[in-house]
């Protein structure tokens, strides 16, 4: 997946994704879906104090919100995939290869602003994601911090792969460039897991013994998910 910004990408990658219908006032995606352009001032808003320990109310409420939304921009993707396919039930989004549906979940995300994303999928099976993002706006927005800021992104990753596998999912974000890191850098897996991870950050461990650590956990992993497909009534691994 490809780990340019959208200021990296060319013009036409950016259309792809979003149309802009001035005359209307209107931004688009393909389907026709409304798109709204966020200032950097709301976003500076919204984390403004969230890495301060006072504040894990508000830390919460991104997270939540960034789960919520992962959760129901995958659900849309998997029916704007099953529509291009034909409807056929051998096309249901989890019996797809995951960087296929990974990388076309998170590329509209690279070319609205919000950074881009890569995914190692090494630890898949064993119900461990490695993200790694670039260009987080709420890293952009916040600034130097004391802990990691990205609970937004935490929650998108962690929702997403929820539905993806069907199983409830968490994330930590391990490193974060608010605190001088390169880049952004996330665990995804079953929440006990993700406790110890969270953990073992707050202990001042490292990114790379912190995944040595999860991989090596002896917690039970999540339950086996459901045969049958997701509805967008009830989503039985949802938060």
């Amino acid at each position: 997946m490809s780990d340019r910004s959208l200021s990296d990408q060319p013009r036409s990658a950016h259309e792809e994704f979003i149309r802009s219908r001035p005359a209307e006032g209107l931004l688009q995606t393909p389907d026709g879906r409304r798109v709204a352009a966020l200032p950097e001032a709301l976003m500076q808003v919204l984390h403004r104090g969230s890495s301060e320990p006072a504040t894990d109310n508000r830390r919460h409420l991104l997270y939540h919100a960034g789960y919520e939304w992962g959760l129901q921009d995958m659900l849309q993707l998997s029916a704007r995939l099953r529509e291009e396919s034909g409807g056929t039930t051998n096309t249901n989004l989890w019996k797809m290869d995951a960087p296929f549906v990974l990388e076309r979940w998170a590329a509209p995300f690279a070319a609205a602003g919000w950074g881009a994303c890569i995914f190692d999928l090494s630890s898949h099976t064993k119900g461990i994601t490695f993200v790694e993002l670039r260009h987080s706006a709420a890293a952009a927005a916040t600034g130097n911090a004391a802990t990691p800021v990205c609970h937004l992104y935490a929650g998108l990753f962690a929702g997403a792969l929820s539905f993806y596998d069907r199983v409830e999912s968490h994330a930590v974000e391990t490193e974060c460039v608010a605190l001088g890191d390169a880049c952004c850098r996330f665990i995804v897996g079953p929440g006990p897991i993700i406790d110890q991870a969270e953990s073992a950050r707050r202990s001042g461990i490292a990114h790379d013994a912190i995944c040595r650590l999860v991989l090596e956990a002896r917690t039970p992993l999540a339950a086996t998910p459901p045969a049958g497909p997701a509805k967008a009534a009830k989503i039985p691994w949802k938060k």
